[in-house]
């Protein structure tokens, strides 16, 4: 896939990349959620590097995810490092102790690399949205750029593919992780493709 896109002149960027350029013309995306297995991520990593492709690896602080030897060889690999929240289902939707817990948890990503991009973990299993968190704070107070679900996702000129629930057209059995035009259909005239694994 990485080849034919490639191949059909898509550019890769990473989210911060595009944050703080928003370019036009065929632009991919490629952002992988480090849930559980982080030595797989690494065995990507290095394949996307080998290709001359940035990605966005975003980690949680479980410790399947949270593996700082391979967060650094990751970083070292030329790949943006992001934190993939979940405070608020952590701390049991108790705001206070969320936005505690965020900006520590940030402050200890950001010593392997510069955090300036955020995104929202699922946690298909709890009650509570990660997103809620913004309804009282701005992340932006926290010097990050960009959090997909509110930075583009929202938009009608993305094309936004996710193997949320294992699956590729996982649409109906997705919780959380959705776009705004995500009813299965897809429309390849829009201008940014943004691929999550």
């Amino acid at each position: 896939m990485l080849i034919a896109l490639k191949q059909s002149g898509y550019e890769f960027v990473t989210f911060e990349e595009w944050c703080k350029n928003k370019r036009n013309g065929k632009i991919v995306i490629l952002r992988h959620d480090v849930d559980l297995k982080a030595r797989n991520s690494l065995v990507i990593a290095k394949i996307e590097a080998d290709f001359g492709i940035s990605a966005s690896f975003y980690f949680r602080v479980v410790p399947q995810s949270n593996r700082p030897e391979i967060i650094k060889s990751i970083a070292n690999l030329g790949h943006e490092i992001g934190y993939h929240y979940e405070d608020m289902s952590i701390c049991k939707g108790n705001l206070e102790l969320s936005i505690s817990h965020f900006k520590k948890q940030l402050e200890y990503f950001r010593q392997y690399y510069p955090v300036q991009t955020i995104c929202m973990h699922g946690s298909p299993v709890s009650k509570y949205d990660n997103r809620d968190l913004w309804q009282k704070y701005n992340y932006r107070d926290f010097n990050i750029i960009g959090e997909p679900y509110f930075d583009f996702l929202q938009s009608n000129d993305v094309i936004y593919f996710t193997d949320t629930a294992r699956r590729w057209n996982g649409v109906k059995f997705n919780i959380r992780d959705k776009s705004m035009d995500n009813d299965g259909e897809i429309e390849f005239n829009k201008k940014l493709l943004v691929l999550l694994t």
